[in-house]
């Protein structure tokens, strides 16, 4: 399993247009992608980090490649959200657990995690 962490900042005011793009555009095109496993979004006043977990680099390299990507990252830009500094890392998940997670307890663009 591949993560990629993708880093920006946010523009002051823009936090609630932001995690309505981030679930209403964001989320149904990672949904999309071939190889998708998940994600997990969240931000700060200043900052969102949106960490998505993959099947394999392929996945991940056909993601930059992708045309509904390219638009979706078009569409973000144009709707004025974000700010510099942007960063993306990628590596091999090594390491997870969410066994004592209560999937009740999050809620994705679907419902609660435990409904998707």
């Amino acid at each position: 399993m591949i993560g990629r962490l993708w880093k920006t900042g946010l523009k002051t005011g823009r936090c609630d247009a932001y995690e309505t793009f981030a679930r209403d555009i964001s989320l149904p095109m990672f949904h999309k992608q071939e190889g998708f496993l998940g994600c997990v979004m969240f931000r700060s006043e200043t900052e969102a980090t949106v960490l998505t977990l993959w099947r394999d680099m392929a996945a991940v390299a056909s993601l930059d490649t992708s045309p509904m990507y390219k638009e979706t990252v078009a569409g973000i830009l144009e709707a004025d959200l974000l700010t510099e500094p942007q960063s993306v890392s990628v590596g091999t998940v090594h390491l997870s657990d969410f066994g004592t997670l209560d999937p009740n307890s999050i809620s994705s663009a679907r419902g609660p995690i435990g409904d998707t």
